[in-house]
């Protein structure tokens, strides 16, 4: 089982999550890295990632899991490389004995929001979303649906550059634009999606919180 870490940054972040699969499916054919089928009536290849990105949200390391066994990680890292699109480029690749399962596992997502406008308004920021409740309101399938996003809120730290957010990850999980989107509405901003990039994925392990690269040594063959 070979777990590739990429990156997923500039004009195919506006490709859906869905597409986003499409094309890392389409490259392995095009980089001739075999993979294992599921068995049953309609076979397709066995691969898994990690949580989908909102749609414009960029990311520093996202994972794509390929049931190969017949090349080294050299040699997948190299094929991947040379077919993936710009904006998808692998960092490395890992040998593991099975999947880690960071869609069932990740438990929080730590995202950056660039901007230099929010130091200024640290203290009301932190605040605001350091909240015991904090209902927002979002378009969902045509109607209007309600959030309380606070509980869902793990860590918020405004810096110089920009702010760092932690947030559930998983079931419940929350998107960082709505938190970005209530930000827009409390305060006056303009965060737009490609403001925010994924900079870590996070698990909490018998009471420790490790990144997902940290979490993905125990895999390791």
């Amino acid at each position: 089982m070979k777990v590739i870490r990429h990156i997923k940054k500039g004009n195919i972040c506006c490709v859906s999550h869905i597409d986003s699969m499409r094309v890392l499916q389409r490259t392995l054919i095009r980089a001739q890295i075999s993979t294992k089928m599921s068995e049953g009536f309609n076979p397709h290849p066995i691969t898994y990632t990690s949580h989908p990105l909102p749609l414009g949200v960029a990311s520093e390391e996202e994972f794509f899991v390929v049931a190969n066994e017949d090349m080294t990680t050299q040699q997948v890292l190299e094929a991947f490389n040379n077919n993936i699109p710009n904006g998808m480029e692998a960092t490395h690749c890992f040998d593991c004995i099975k999947n880690p399962n960071f869609a069932k596992n990740v438990n929080y997502c730590e995202y950056f929001v660039s901007g230099n406008e929010f130091f200024a308004l640290k203290k009301q920021i932190e605040e605001y979303l350091k909240q015991d409740s904090l209902v927002v309101r979002f378009p969902f399938k045509g109607t209007e649906k309600e959030q309380d996003i606070a509980p869902l809120i793990l860590d918020v730290n405004v810096k110089k550059d920009g702010i760092i957010l932690v947030l559930a990850a998983g079931n419940p999980n929350l998107r960082p634009d709505r938190v970005t989107d209530a930000l827009n509405e409390k305060f006056a901003l303009k965060i737009g999606a490609n403001d925010i990039i994924r900079t870590k994925q996070l698990i909490v392990k018998e009471g420790k919180t490790l990144t997902a690269t940290e979490f993905l040594q125990e895999f390791i063959k």
